[in-house]
């Protein structure tokens, strides 16, 4: 049966017996496939049946080649033109003393056979497509700063975008853009157009990455795919436009948020990447320190009362709320959320997407919803006074609300609230625990060295010049930069009977500081210092996101 279907034998045979497939799904592909060339190794990946990960792994045990880790230095071997290095897609690697040649297509008899007989003193090595593609750009300096002008991103011939954007190159080419950010663990992905150039930048641990973009012939019709996925309107590109993406890449459900913003060369788009199975929602998997996590714990389990967090964009806000909310679900209560968007679905609770343009406010939607009797509201972000008054009533009559508030510190979010119109003895009878946060990166375990404070780091951060501590120092397995992930540094304020009284008679955040420090408040900076003794961070991390 398996010799209907229309790759190698061995390949198909593999796949069933790792249950990967059955046979009667090969042959109904394989018919669906009659008319066209396409390979069923491509049509199931490109079904998230399998990932090119693990395809890669199994041409490895077909062919008794070794799969390419990263390791070793890519090299322009002179042996080859670059140009023929970029149409075969060969990368050349020096690893250790040998000399490896890795490609992606294990498919492409021809070139094994020639790679075989011409250079057997050179080890053939696999790689996924998105390994390869990245390192042999990168070699090859495939950055696409010409001197072509960009091509017009105003035309009015969307019948002929559409055609581009379903051609396969280009759905390749999103494919691979999104597949590398998924790769890199990165949080967005920019694509920004300039005058002769496009830029391509992901924010992997909170930093931008510069990559191998797109050409500027290609970015329109890259754009109208993007746009098409997000069912956004290609033809409009005057006006900023958001959307979403949902799709199933290599086994991985993961949820894309799209922003469009015309710019004076073209359409800048940022992709923001949820990755639904990527993401622990739970307070230890922050990083936040077991003390800050306590006082979370203990705030969430009270009934009523507003719980504050925040921080700057990209400071993990909402993750620690999703992670609280977690927490909460049992079955026995009644929660709802109020969002703009729903970034991550949680099971046993009511999600609700807001809809401005249609009058579905955060002020409107939680006029309503207090009438569903909920025991715990999540309002996405208070923004304006008629939404901070809605909160604070509903906390003072037997609700639990939980929400962001976008300011640099815990005792910032009180001033804030009263500059918006609340009174100060409501905010004061509602408020139960303020927290402000920053994401800093986390030191590579690999290479990070073990040195003193200097005189002046140790004066200001109390660190004994005696302690240990570490710096960033760099591997192949932290790509060079010296960390690898991210954790939260965290000021909790609980609202204590003292606080109370200094919002009525003076809230100024000196005040409001001098009263938490006199029971035992940890500030963002201290608790980035007992992190970065800890060893997890540097405290030039600590700086650049708390300093």
């Amino acid at each position: 049966m398996l010799d209907a279907v229309k790759v190698t034998p061995d390949l198909a045979a593999l796949l069933v017996e790792r249950g990967l497939i059955d046979v009667e799904l090969l042959h109904r592909i394989n018919a669906a496939r009659a008319n066209n060339s396409q390979r069923l190794s491509r049509v199931l990946v490109d079904m998230g049946i399998i990932s090119q990960d693990a395809l890669c792994q199994l041409w490895s045990e077909i062919l008794n080649l070794p799969v390419w880790d990263g390791e070793g230095e890519p090299f322009i071997d002179t042996r080859f033109p670059e140009g023929y290095l970029a149409y075969n897609r060969i990368l050349p690697v020096r690893r250790n003393e040998a000399s490896w040649l890795v490609i992606d297509d294990p498919e492409d008899d021809g070139l094994l056979d020639m790679l075989g007989r011409l250079y057997s003193d050179s080890q053939i090595a696999l790689a996924p497509p998105q390994r390869l593609n990245y390192a042999l750009n990168i070699l090859l300096q495939s950055d696409n700063q010409g001197d072509e002008s960009l091509i017009s991103l105003t035309m009015e011939d969307v019948g002929h975008l559409k055609d581009l954007a379903l051609e396969a190159p280009t759905i390749s080419r999103v494919n691979e853009m999104i597949a590398r950010g998924v790769d890199m663990g990165a949080s967005d992905i920019h694509l920004e157009p300039g005058k002769n150039h496009i830029d391509l930048r992901y924010r992997v641990d909170g930093v931008l990455h510069t990559e191998p973009a797109p050409s500027t012939e290609d970015y329109p019709a890259i754009i109208s795919r993007i746009k098409i996925l997000s069912s956004l309107d290609i033809a409009e590109r005057r006006l900023p436009q958001d959307g979403r993406i949902r799709l199933r890449l290599s086994g991985r459900e993961v949820d894309i948020r799209v922003s469009t913003l015309p710019t004076a060369h073209g359409e800048d788009v940022v992709l923001r990447l949820l990755d639904q199975k990527q993401q622990s929602l739970s307070l230890e998997a922050t990083g936040m320190s077991a003390h800050t996590i306590n006082l979370y714990k203990r705030n969430l389990a009270r009934s009523t009362g507003l719980i504050l967090v925040t921080g700057p964009t990209g400071s993990g806000k909402s993750t620690t709320l999703y992670s609280g909310l977690a927490q909460l679900i049992d079955g026995k209560r009644k929660i709802i959320t109020v969002e703009d968007p729903v970034e991550y679905e949680l099971p046993g609770i009511s999600q609700i997407q807001i809809n401005e343009p249609a009058g579905l406010t955060f002020a409107a939607v939680l006029r309503s919803i207090l009438r569903h009797d909920p025991d715990t509201i999540f309002i996405g972000e208070i923004r304006d006074k008629e939404t901070a008054e809605i909160a604070v009533q509903a906390s003072l009559t037997g609700h639990l609300v939980l929400s962001t508030i976008h300011t640099n510190s815990a005792a910032g979010a009180i001033g804030r609230f009263l500059d918006m119109g609340v009174a100060d003895y409501l905010l004061a009878s509602s408020l139960v625990a303020i927290s402000a946060q920053r994401l800093v990166r986390r030191l590579c375990d690999a290479c990070k060295q073990a040195i003193h404070a200097d005189p002046a780091t140790s004066e200001r951060f109390g660190i004994s010049p005696s302690e240990t501590i570490y710096r960033a120092e760099g591997c192949q397995k932290c790509s060079k930069t010296g960390y690898q992930g991210r954790l939260a540094i965290a000021e909790l304020l609980e609202i204590t009977s003292a606080l109370r009284q200094q919002i009525l008679h003076d809230p100024s955040i000196e005040a409001l500081n001098n009263v938490a420090q006199q029971e035992a408040f940890i500030s963002l900076i201290e608790d980035g210092i007992i992190k970065v003794k800890a060893g997890l961070t540097t405290v030039e991390e600590v700086l650049r996101v708390a300093g």
